[in-house]
């Protein structure tokens, strides 16, 4: 069964709009899971000082996070959300850190009529592009609301990171994006599939109409860094200027159920945002990018 990517989106308004009571635990010390996202906040803050941004728009900013975190380090923040829930409770979050609530409002990133009418330094969207329908919309959104040079910070999940798990999403990495099933006799496709089935050890995939292996469970999109730049940035007027990984794995995922306290402890010791191995070792990347005028 094929995903609706419409139906994709909004199970994740969805699910956002359930998580968002205690969504902001996720960029506190409290968090009692694998600190990822308190990771990213502190190198974008590092990288909007050197490039001495002023003036940032948090596109889908759930429930403040690291707007406040941002507020806290100087800069001038507004933000947007596309789940309500989000905003009501990001709104108290402003408020009970000193901040305006007024600072947020609901607005989508694909849809333009929504989105603030004045211009930035510096737009960030963490967690949103896995679960963006028309990605060069949304990109060209985020260009009109820059100031000339303005920088972009867009966190991705990583597509490369398949190739190193070893489970379900590398059969899925292999047979849909780095294998042409296509070019193959009907025979061949068959062997293949029985071929990565048994070597990663998952069942055998359903295939799709359209001869691709489908997996109900992926909900997000994966975003391959080698060439991000050439697919979404450059087309919308953009330059990619560096990519940042983080979220580490010193071994496939498989071993942290085994391992979960040194898993994490190596793990940890791992995250250097220009790293060539996070191209393979990290699940997410931020790409920060240029307007080009």
């Amino acid at each position: 069964m094929k995903i609706n990517e419409q139906k994709g989106k909004q199970k994740a308004k969805e699910y956002y709009s359930q998580e968002a009571g205690d969504y902001i635990r996720m960029y506190t010390k409290r968090w009692d899971k694998y600190p990822a996202n308190l990771i990213r906040i502190k190198f974008i803050i590092d990288r909007l000082k050197k490039n001495e941004v002023k003036t940032v728009l948090d596109a889908g900013c759930g429930t403040c996070g690291p707007m406040i975190k941002l507020l806290k380090s100087g800069f001038d923040v507004r933000g947007f959300d596309f789940s309500k829930e989000m905003v009501e409770e990001g709104k108290k979050e402003l408020q009970k850190a000193g901040f305006d609530p007024g600072l947020i409002s609901s607005a989508d990133l694909e849809n333009k009529s929504g989105l603030p009418n004045n211009k930035f330094d510096a737009i960030i969207a963490l967690g949103v592009f896995p679960h963006i329908l028309d990605e060069k919309k949304a990109l060209s959104n985020m260009r009109k609301m820059l100031n000339p040079g303005g920088l972009v910070l867009i966190e991705f999940r990583n597509d490369l990171f398949a190739a190193y798990t070893l489970n379900k999403y590398s059969l899925e990495f292999f047979m849909n994006r780095v294998i042409d099933l296509k070019s193959l006799p009907q025979d061949m496709i068959n062997e293949a599939i029985n071929f990565y089935s048994k070597r990663l050890k998952v069942d055998k995939p359903i295939k799709n109409k359209d001869g691709k292996i489908a997996y109900t469970d992926i909900l997000a999109k994966f975003k391959n860094p080698l060439s991000i730049s050439k697919e979404l940035f450059n087309p919308c007027g953009f330059s990619v200027v560096d990519l940042h990984f983080y979220h580490y794995h010193v071994l496939p995922p498989v071993f942290e159920k085994k391992y979960p306290g040194k898993f994490r402890e190596l793990s940890l010791k791992l995250e250097k945002t220009n790293d060539w191995r996070g191209y393979l070792m990290a699940s997410a990347y931020v790409a920060e990018a240029k307007k080009t005028d």
